[in-house]
């Protein structure tokens, strides 16, 4: 039975390791929007992408903003908060000379007025951190995903252990399969290969570092990957027959 089936990945903050994980990408086939802060405070100057990096990025994967310093922003003025949001979007176009249409909330952390100052800067489509979303969205500004590159767990995420003993069909043994990513990143995927959908995987290089899931990481990525009835597309791919018209 064939369905309509796509799958895009992003990628969060600007790190340097995004040079490491966009090269697996690419030996995969499998495309994806990394979201840039510039001047990311969270992580320190070295370890942030430079200019040519950004640039050589852009050549083959689409960089969507993630504001200038990554604060979350429903904790700053709205004046700072806009210049944040305008700022980054404004610096990453001039720097690849290609428009930047998409945008992820620092932290996931967002409100109406926030919402409201992104549209304002020219943004069509905007991510944030919520999980467990199988197609489209309805509200292209709080786009959710399917899953993220980390383990999942009991204690720090009860409402998502909730929904994966769901999703698991209340098999105990299933669930606690599916407290580990990889396994549940198969699972989705053949839930969305079989029923049709967005399949939306996504991360930080440094966490994928820091947890030591590079092969874990490689073995979703070929699991999901040169699919007949697949499409691979960045963000703005997916979400273009809103954001393009």
């Amino acid at each position: 039975m064939n369905k309509h089936v796509i799958v895009t990945t992003s990628w969060d903050d600007g790190h340097k390791l995004d040079l490491k994980l966009a090269k697996i990408l690419q030996k995969y086939g499998i495309r994806g929007t990394f979201y840039i802060s510039p001047k990311n405070r969270e992580i320190s100057q070295e370890n942030l992408l430079s200019n040519e990096d950004i640039v050589r990025l852009s050549r083959d994967f689409e960089i969507g903003a993630h504001t200038m310093t990554h604060p979350r922003l429903t904790e700053i003025s709205d004046k700072e908060a806009s210049r944040e949001i305008a700022d980054s979007k404004n610096y990453l176009e001039n720097l690849i000379n290609k428009k930047v249409l998409c945008f992820c909330y620092p932290g996931g952390k967002y409100n109406k007025r926030i919402i409201r100052l992104v549209e304002e800067a020219g943004f069509c489509y905007s991510r944030t951190m919520q999980k467990f979303k199988f197609d489209l969205a309805g509200d292209f500004l709080t786009s959710g995903t399917t899953l993220e590159t980390h383990r999942n767990s009991l204690i720090t995420l009860p409402l998502d252990s909730l929904k994966i003993i769901k999703f698991s069909r209340y098999d105990l043994i299933e669930f606690f399969k599916n407290l580990h990513w990889e396994h549940f990143a198969k699972k989705t995927f053949d839930y969305i290969e079989k029923h049709g959908g967005v399949y939306h995987l996504w991360g930080h290089s440094w966490v994928i570092e820091k947890g030591n899931y590079w092969e874990k990481f490689e073995q979703v990525l070929r699991y999901i990957s040169n699919k007949i009835n697949v499409k691979y597309y960045t963000n703005i791919d997916t979400f273009n027959s809103k954001c393009l018209k």
